[in-house]
């Protein structure tokens, strides 16, 4: 077995992203900063019989093609996403051949298949053929994600897929993490993945937990959330390869938590306990007190029990210090972004560091937790540090919180 090194340090070297306001993150930190929402009317499935008909779809870019899949097994909308951001991911990363050969991949997705069942579901209800059949649901298994991605790009590394619900993105880069430190391989791809399916939007209707207006995250009127699409993937490298080639490093993951609330299939414990856990558990694995986190990076889904939460998880985090620190969330702009949500707000939160400014939180007109936290709205803020905390939760009471800096001499 490989010798694991807890305290290695590991670098994000390279980013890519894609969501409905932007298929990079310079483009996607700019329309957060103002405000900007990228949700509309539901173009990809009939929305008759729905409650809601409105989410963030993703448009992929015309190079973002099906054939560029289709000859590595099944082929996806989830696919082509992942296969954008972890393009463009390698390509800011410029990792050695032999790094990327060899390099890890683990991405996260909820929904993943979703799609090939549908489809399945929908031939087999018309009497179509047996064979027919059967070759759809070959894109059914989660598990096809990164093979299909991995294959297409050329990575031979361990490969896996993540999925704890919401939280998958945030958890493929704890997994990516581990590989590196046990050094089952040099350089890892992380993140997630996941497109707007009608299966996604009428079941969380059924749930009561989608705002048939734009999502008001912390607002006292939020009645849910707004789903989104899209992905996001991070490279990453052990820091001491990173000097050793004399790579650019964008941050590093200074600390992570992962919890388990084991309370209740769909809602998130009311204290806040297991998401605070990860919270702590990341800022005590970077050895930084709550005082040097320069803003947090909040799930922030909208939904009236999951923000209260977290609110609550913050405050026991983070203690006086939470009603000093900012704290935002894009899923108001774009939407839950499901198994990429975490990965997709990883990047963002990067940007915040690198840039100094944290997005408002679109939509917050009426705030209803201003004496527990500094919310951000209105405007982006100024901020100064090096530590942005990015929180995670899923289904299962699932959580995960990434804490990220800036490399040394850059704050």
């Amino acid at each position: 077995m490989a010798d694991v090194d807890a305290n290695e340090t590991i670098a994000v070297t390279g980013m890519g992203v894609i969501t409905s306001l932007g298929a990079d993150p310079d483009t996607l930190f700019r329309a957060l900063g103002r405000g900007q929402r990228g949700i509309s009317k539901i173009r990809a499935f009939d929305t008759t019989g729905c409650r809601v008909d409105i989410a963030a779809e993703a448009p992929l870019p015309a190079a973002s093609s099906k054939p560029s899949l289709a000859s590595h097994g099944a082929y996806t909308r989830t696919a082509a996403l992942a296969l954008h951001a972890a393009s463009a991911a390698l390509q800011q990363a410029a990792l050695p051949a032999a790094a990327r050969a060899g390099a890890a991949l683990v991405l996260g997705s909820a929904g993943a298949g979703t799609p090939a069942l549908e489809a399945y579901l929908e031939r087999a209800t018309r009497g179509g053929s047996h064979r027919g059949r059967a070759a759809m649901m070959l894109g059914f298994p989660k598990r096809f994600l990164p093979d299909v991605v991995g294959l297409a790009l050329g990575l031979g590394g361990p490969r896996a897929t993540v999925n704890t619900a919401c939280s998958s993105g945030a958890v493929s880069v704890i997994h990516a993490i581990e590989l590196l430190r046990a050094r089952h391989c040099d350089a890892a791809l992380a993140g997630g993945a996941d497109e707007l399916t009608r299966f996604t939007l009428t079941g969380f209707c059924s749930l009561r937990a989608v705002d048939p207006e734009p999502c008001r995250p912390f607002d006292r009127r939020r009645r849910g959330m707004t789903l989104g699409e899209g992905a996001g993937v991070l490279v990453l490298e052990r820091l001491s390869d990173v000097r050793r080639r004399g790579g650019r490093v964008l941050a590093v993951v200074a600390g992570y938590g992962h919890s388990c609330d084991a309370g209740h299939l769909t809602a998130p414990d009311p204290r806040g306990d297991g998401a605070s856990r990860a919270m702590s558990a990341a800022l005590k694995m970077a050895g930084v007190e709550p005082i040097d986190v320069a803003f947090v990076s909040a799930h922030g889904t909208g939904t009236p029990h999951n923000d209260s939460s977290e609110v609550r998880a913050i405050c026991a985090a983070l203690g006086d210090h939470a009603r000093r620190c900012p704290v935002h969330t894009v899923k108001a702009s774009v939407g839950h972004c499901m198994g990429a949500a975490g990965a997709v707000e990883a990047i963002a939160a990067i940007s915040s560091l690198s840039e100094g400014l944290v997005p408002p939180t679109a939509g917050l007109t009426d705030p209803e937790f201003a004496e527990d936290i500094d919310l951000v709205q209105d405007e982006a803020r100024r901020i100064s540090g090096r530590y942005g905390l990015s929180n995670s939760f899923g289904f299962g009471g699932n959580n995960a919180a990434l804490l990220l800096a800036l490399p040394e001499g850059m704050a």
